[in-house]
């Protein structure tokens, strides 16, 4: 809860940021909502992207974020058409793949940048044969969910790993390939995605497993982060009633999982209380598609903590096969320093991080990277790679490195759960491959050229024995020759033989070891949406008085400031 003078300071300080908007040019301001965000101690809110939910509020608080965040709200409204779908045709099975997580799952990646660079990333253009998108035309609502062909810019002038993922699979094995995604920025998994949190949860025995009866009943919200399991849960029936009902034979073929920032701030230790409710969301997943389908995860963000969690998740979930993969771009070392690396703060400057010069004189360096800080013999012609939206302010990833991203995401499926064999080119250029991050040794540390990460793990504070957790085991066949609803016993090859392919409905408690379930009354204040204060510390009214056209008179501010000091701030 804020307090009066931070309310304040916070009307004070937006209501006087010039405006982003010069003639018909849109730009985010992205720095003021981390601002915002960091002032409230919230490390989920880093740009635009992760308030989004926001653009569609009716009122003057609304009308400021719009103001903010303009581009991103442009993409989030609600006026735009929804996109027709268009079915692949019936035939050979398609393989599909859930993509979920948070912000740097829905994507910041610039469409105009990758159609402007046909001659590097030819495959990416347009429509891609073969592939096909399942998800939501922006803001996702019931009535916006559509399947096409996949094509970066369908709906939005940004993407996230579904393009080149999608691509890479396809590319790799042949098969027709779906990337059916539902993702929301600043989302976690003790809260958010749990299916336990009661907000996730729905009268299982009445629910006849259909999609129009989760709409009807399920009581969904695509309005806030709050239920998005049962938003999920939603967009895996309609997928799934989409196919059959047009006699399309498919597989559930895997789950690919980009999150973990909005987790950095709870459990003691955090590890423990994110490895274990990342664990719970996949056995989640796995039970609404009805098979055990591998795991592919990333989103530590250089954090110890959440990878130690990320690395516990791999060991805890149902079914085991489940895979991390990240790269070694920094390293950092644990020891005091103010600066926390966050999708708005790089820190590449700080002691505690140390940053590996090998992926950017590899790929090249981001085009607002300081030129005095570049590594390569002469500075003035380093290559050049978009990693970012905008460095440093946005350091979600950019095109460049978003393709990277949803390839090397592809690689480590391919390599890790099927007995396809990769291109030795593709291994060449993926980043995990060439710049590995491992654990570091014990009683190391990670320095200049020891790039590793520290393993907070400690088996006694696990909810389960070692002899007792999923041990390490590579490449995991997919037995994909027919989908599960034309063959019930297809699955995936594994030391337990088939899955079953049945399905389930509902979330239904013993699913799930009792054991793993710590407590069902979780902690409101972790579940801090996107509650009011945010909204109330961005807001203001716009001046319509002349001048710019968009200035902001004395009335307005103390208005603003008077409708702050009145509001009641709950959660």
């Amino acid at each position: 809860m804020m307090s009066r003078t931070f309310r304040i300071l916070a009307a004070f300080t937006c209501l006087f940021q010039p405006s982003l908007a010069q003639g018909n040019e849109c730009v985010d301001d992205d720095t003021q909502i981390a601002l915002m965000g960091a002032q409230q101690g919230r490390n989920d809110m880093t740009a635009c992207i992760d308030v989004m939910e926001g653009c569609n509020i009716q009122n003057h608080l609304g009308d400021s974020l719009r103001e903010i965040c303009c581009k991103t709200c442009s993409d989030y409204d609600p006026n735009k058409p929804a996109v027709a779908t268009q079915l692949p045709s019936p035939g050979e099975t398609v393989q599909v793949y859930l993509l979920a997580g948070q912000s740097e799952c829905t994507g910041q990646a610039g469409v105009g940048e990758l159609t402007a660079d046909p001659q590097r990333y030819p495959e990416l253009q347009g429509e891609i044969s073969g592939v096909w998108f399942a998800g939501y035309a922006s803001p996702a609502a019931v009535d916006r969910f559509f399947i096409a062909p996949m094509k970066a810019g369908r709906d939005r002038t940004l993407f996230g790993p579904e393009i080149s993922f999608g691509e890479r699979m396809h590319a790799v094995t042949g098969r027709p390939t779906m990337v059916m995604k539902y993702c929301s920025g600043g989302t976690n998994t003790h809260s958010h995605w749990n299916p336990f949190n009661r907000r996730n949860m729905w009268d299982t025995s009445a629910d006849d497993g259909t999609a129009q009866w989760m709409a009807t009943n399920g009581g969904l919200d695509f309005a806030t982060k709050k239920t998005q399991f049962k938003n999920m849960v939603y967009t895996i029936r309609r997928t799934q009633e989409a196919l059959l009902n047009a006699g399309i034979l498919f597989n559930w073929a895997g789950i690919v999982w980009v999150q973990g920032q909005a987790d950095l701030k709870g459990g003691d230790p955090v590890w423990k209380l994110f490895g274990e409710g990342t664990a719970r969301v996949w056995d989640g997943f796995r039970r609404e598609v009805g098979r055990d389908v591998p795991i592919i995860d990333t989103g530590s963000n250089t954090h110890n903590q959440l990878q130690s969690g990320k690395e516990y998740a791999t060991q805890l979930v149902k079914g085991c096969k489940a895979k991390n993969v990240e790269f070694a771009l920094a390293s950092n070392d644990d020891t005091a320093s103010d600066c926390v690396v966050s999708a708005s703060t790089p820190c590449f400057d700080s002691p505690n991080l140390h940053l590996n010069a090998g992926p950017l004189l590899f790929y090249g360096y981001d085009p607002l990277f300081p030129a005095g800080e570049r590594k390569c013999e002469d500075r003035s012609t380093c290559k050049e790679f978009e990693w970012y939206r905008k460095y440093p302010t946005n350091i979600h990833s950019g095109y460049e490195g978003m393709i990277l991203k949803g390839r090397m995401l592809a690689n480590a499926f391919v390599s890790e759960f099927t007995d396809y064999t990769l291109p030795s080119s593709y291994l060449h250029s993926d980043p995990a491959a060439l710049y590995p991050w491992k654990p570091c040794a014990t009683g190391t540390l990670p320095s200049e050229g020891n790039y590793c990460w520290i393993d907070y793990r400690d088996e006694s504070m696990m909810i389960k024995p070692s002899s007792e957790l999923c041990s390490y085991s590579q490449n995991i066949v997919i037995d994909d020759s027919n989908g599960p609803y034309g063959d019930q016993n297809n699955g995936i090859t594994d030391d337990s033989g088939k899955g079953d392919g049945s399905t389930n409905n509902g979330n239904n408690d013993n699913i799930f070891d009792q054991d793993f379930i710590e407590d069902d009354d979780f902690d409101d204040d972790f579940d801090d949406d996107l509650d009011d204060d945010f909204y109330y510390g961005i807001g203001g009214m716009e001046d319509t008085s002349a001048g710019n056209g968009r200035g902001r008179g004395l009335l307005v501010v103390l208005g603003t400031v008077m409708f702050f000091l009145l509001q009641p701030f709950t959660l």
